[in-house]
């Protein structure tokens, strides 16, 4: 199995190591992603179509990340995620699919 990480996450997932944890955990972590992960560069269409999500699901708590990641998973047409933000991921509805299926 492919995984594919969008680069936003890194960049969330990055500092917050950096600033919680140690530059050289975020190092490593930097060294596994690219190791490991096909990494899903944000297009100027994702993010129209964040604009969308953000504003269709004003009234929850999703941010501009979780809806790039939204986005990123409808334009590679797949609604298999991992993530620990099940919460969110759980109210959106990707489209082409009836929901998330988070693979945690």
């Amino acid at each position: 199995m492919t995984y594919v990480i969008p680069f936003s996450v890194i960049l969330e997932v990055s500092d917050f190591i950096d600033l919680n944890i140690s530059k050289e955990v975020e190092i490593l972590f930097l060294k596994k992603i690219v190791k490991n992960f096909n990494i899903e560069f944000i297009e100027n269409n994702d993010i129209e179509r964040a604009i969308d999500i953000l504003e269709r699901y004003a009234g929850l708590e999703i941010n501009f990340s979780d809806a790039v990641f939204t986005a990123i998973s409808e334009r590679l047409k797949t609604n298999n995620i991992l993530t620990f933000n099940t919460g969110d991921f759980s109210k959106i509805t990707p489209l082409g699919f009836k929901k998330f299926n988070v693979l945690v």
